[in-house]
């Protein structure tokens, strides 16, 4: 009884003496936390390892991708969470888990090729509202405006099993996982529990990681001025309301960070029957959905074969028993078996390597369902190189693989054409790329002639 009057006489000065307790406590551990986890200082991948480390590691990460995936059945659409948590699980220190996370990209989930060419430096607001720039590695260039707009960089701790522990800037959104039920159709590798995804990871502000930010720092305005080319090409996009973007896996992406938002945009999921109200096929007719079948076939939200970046998915190609070889003969992995039955939106070069190599047999597209933008002037590289994997000549010389790709495209689908007006179109196209690569003679001309 005594103790507690003692206890009552003197509750301010105890209450005072818990709070300085508490106090003091926190900042004991804010300071062993901050010495135990070392801001992360990021290697420079590509003067530091070489290409051959890079491509050994690039294989060995891409023979897990049905693991990574397993829960979407190998759809990778905004899979960036899933290549972040596997990369964490498997890598042993500092140097492979940078190494890991160069070789995809987070907003589209695609795997991103070895090369010189595949990072940009950009500026991305971070929880704080500073705004810090960095170098992100992609599969194309409208991933950086939509990192830019829609993603925030906040931190993540790691320690490795050699014992080291690291603090590094990534790239996040809110967790999708919020309203499971608005997550787009197009993506179905996200496993929810309790509003949160099991099979990706969280920053310190429990945002959801996307993807790893190289060679970080608070943005000077020489920063903001070096990225100014970046920022006039993303202007558009930028600016253009999420309803009304086109162009493939990012504009999935940008659906997917939205979820959690007031509008979550539910009309993403519709499919327009009548074709497309902008853009145009093969023959210059509204293009038509390649979309068939449940699973994903790299079309965008919408179900056309609309991507302008990365692959360039715009190869309406029809899958069946004996095709389902497509993937493996370009350079993957065999995941394309998966998709008998149903179609696919190949790319552009994937698709003029699997010809270059005498593949297919002369019957395989959906022709109506193929953009004109396809054979526009503007995609010529896209068509002779995919992924850095060239057909070889004889002698050693790369293929013309623009050559086999266009003309076997040009001349099944002038074929199918409905009419003459369709064809006209077409040949129009085809004669101007021609004329514009090199003026290679035309497969329809000579059609034409063998039929005399």
């Amino acid at each position: 009884m005594e103790l507690i009057k003692i206890l009552l006489r003197n509750k301010h000065k105890i209450f005072v003496l818990i709070v300085f307790l508490f106090i003091i406590i926190t900042l004991i551990k804010y300071t062993l936390y901050e010495d135990y986890y070392v801001e992360a200082f990021t290697i420079d991948i590509e003067s530091e390892i070489s290409l051959s480390e890079r491509k050994t590691n690039y294989e060995k990460l891409m023979s897990e991708f049905q693991e990574i995936f397993r829960h979407g059945e190998g759809n990778r659409n905004g899979g960036g969470p899933q290549f972040f948590k596997h990369v964490v699980e498997k890598s042993s220190n500092k140097r492979e888990f940078e190494i890991y996370n160069s070789l995809y990209c987070g907003v589209s989930g695609s795997p991103v090729m070895p090369s010189e060419k595949n990072s940009d430096y950009i500026i991305v607001t971070d929880i704080d509202n500073n705004e810090i720039y960095g170098k992100y590695y992609r599969c194309c260039w409208p991933c950086l405006c939509d990192i830019m707009k829609y993603v925030l960089v906040d931190k993540y701790d790691i320690s490795f099993n050699d014992g080291t522990c690291y603090t590094y800037d990534v790239l996040t959104i809110e967790d999708p996982c919020c309203n499971e039920s608005n997550i787009p159709k197009s993506v179905t590798s996200f496993k929810c529990s309790n509003n949160k995804t099991v099979n990706g990871l969280h920053s310190r502000n429990g945002r959801l990681i996307i993807a790893l930010f190289y060679d970080t720092r608070i943005a000077t305005e020489d920063d903001k001025a070096s990225i100014q080319n970046i920022m006039n090409k993303c202007r558009e996009r930028m600016n253009t309301d999420p309803d009304n973007l086109k162009g493939g896996m990012g504009d999935i992406f940008v659906k997917l960070s939205l979820v959690c938002k007031e509008n979550n945009y539910n009309n993403y999921n519709n499919y327009n029957s009548s074709g497309h109200e902008e853009l145009k096929n093969i023959y210059g007719e509204p293009l038509q959905t390649c979309k068939t079948g449940t699973k994903p076939g790299s079309w965008d939200s919408e179900g056309y074969c609309s991507e302008i970046g990365g692959g360039v998915h715009q190869i309406c190609m029809n899958v069946t028993e004996e095709r389902s070889d497509f993937s493996k003969e370009t350079g993957q992995s065999d995941w394309s078996k998966d998709r008998v039955g149903n179609n696919h939106c190949m790319c552009l070069g994937a698709w003029a390597l699997y010809k270059a190599k005498g593949m297919g047999d002369g019957n395989e597209l959906v022709c109506d369902s193929i953009p004109e933008m396809s054979l526009n002037i503007d995609y010529v590289n896209n068509w002779n190189t995919w992924n850095g994997i060239e057909y070889l000549k004889k002698d050693g010389k790369p293929n013309d693989q623009i050559i086999d790709g266009v003309d076997s495209l040009v001349e099944q689908c002038y074929n199918d054409g409905k009419n003459e007006i369709n064809k006209e179109y077409l040949r129009s196209k085809y004669d101007n790329l021609r004329n514009h690569y090199g003026n290679w003679d035309s497969v329809i001309n000579k059609n034409a002639l063998n039929k005399i």
